[in-house]
């Protein structure tokens, strides 16, 4: 991938720990488990914990209005938040965003809820499922909405993959801005939660608590901010067992292209089974500080690697040293990446 002209200007999050990038990094950096609430399964119970961290209620200042936003589902109300941090942090007036601005939104569930609504109207009774609903079940819904409701003039598209598909995006929004088709891409991945997702983590891990939120990239090839330096991968994998065997190798890929101290954002959990390798594979380096998302906010699923990127670009700014963000995926292939201040 080609991304060293790329810089990220600006970045906005919603998460677990609230409804701005600052909340996200202060939880983070406290370490400590944010406060689960069970998840109710409808029809029946199960026999097995499961839990969510849900995003908290929206304050006053960060609800939207629009036409388009009056029965959109929680996935594009995180979305349009989080972009309006974005624009506002590199500098633009959100309410007027820039000419020849684009968006790559990234998603691994989608419209979860709006769909088993729909679905559950279509079984209850075919003649009477609302045809309100169906538009907002279609993984594009959120990406049209927040076009809408910026005004957008460039390209808007929807990449549908693992929590890592990110990378992917970013090296499409990198074509997008070298080739003229945008100026200024808008990266963001989103998530929301419903029983369904979360009890399907719970098949991987009883541990795994289901998380929900978005993180926004602002990427321009001008305009300063911290600089996508490297990016190793994608090394693909067809099994956990080649998961394991890779991983030393993008650690030591990531490792070499470091020439100072620097602060690792990893994708571990806090369950031994599933961080082992990832765990053994960045041991070998004196990192200035080790930061690790998924054991404050738990799995955001497709909005992980976004907030990994908020949460790197952030800690560049901050210590003006490099950052490592480990994403090793879990289906197909891992990724690390450096950003430098």
């Amino acid at each position: 991938m080609n991304t060293s002209d790329i810089h990220i200007r600006g970045v906005g999050a919603v998460s677990a720990a609230g409804w701005n990038a600052a909340d996200l990094l202060k939880a983070v950096r406290a370490g400590t488990p944010l406060p689960a609430t069970g998840c109710a399964r409808p029809g029946d119970e199960r026999t097995w914990p499961c839990e969510t961290r849900l995003v908290p209620a929206v304050p006053p200042e960060k609800i939207s209005r629009h036409p388009r936003l009056r029965r959109s589902s929680a996935i594009t109300r995180y979305s349009v938040a989080a972009a309006l941090e974005a624009l506002a942090d590199a500098g633009h007036d959100p309410a007027a965003p820039p000419q020849g601005l684009g968006i790559l939104f990234i998603m691994m569930n989608g419209c979860v809820n709006y769909t088993g609504r729909f679905y559950h109207e279509v079984l209850q009774n075919p003649a009477q499922a609302s045809p309100l609903i169906f538009p907002e079940t279609v993984f594009n819904a959120p990406a049209s909405h927040l076009a809408s409701f910026l005004g957008i003039d460039g390209a808007v598209s929807t990449l549908v993959g693992a929590p890592n598909t990110i990378m992917e995006a970013l090296d499409t929004a990198a074509f997008w801005i070298r080739s003229g088709i945008v100026e200024e891409c808008l990266l963001i991945a989103a998530e929301e939660c419903d029983w369904l997702s979360a009890e399907a983590l719970t098949y991987y891990h009883p541990h795994l608590i289901a998380s929900e939120g978005a993180g926004a990239l602002l990427l321009s090839a001008s305009g300063g901010g911290p600089r996508v330096c490297d990016v190793i991968g994608p090394l693909a994998y067809l099994s956990w067992q080649e998961r394991c065997a890779l991983l030393p190798e993008l650690a030591a890929q990531t490792q070499a292209k470091l020439h100072e101290p620097a602060t690792l954002i990893d994708d571990r959990t806090g369950i031994s089974k599933l961080d082992r390798a990832e765990t053994a594979a960045w041991s070998g380096s004196p990192w200035q500080t080790v930061l690790s998302p998924k054991l404050v906010l738990g799995e955001s699923m497709g909005a992980s690697a976004a907030l990994q990127l908020v949460l790197g670009t952030l800690a560049a700014r901050e210590t003006q040293q490099p950052v490592v963000i480990s994403m090793p995926g879990a289906n197909t292939a891992a990724y690390a990446c450096v950003l430098t201040p």
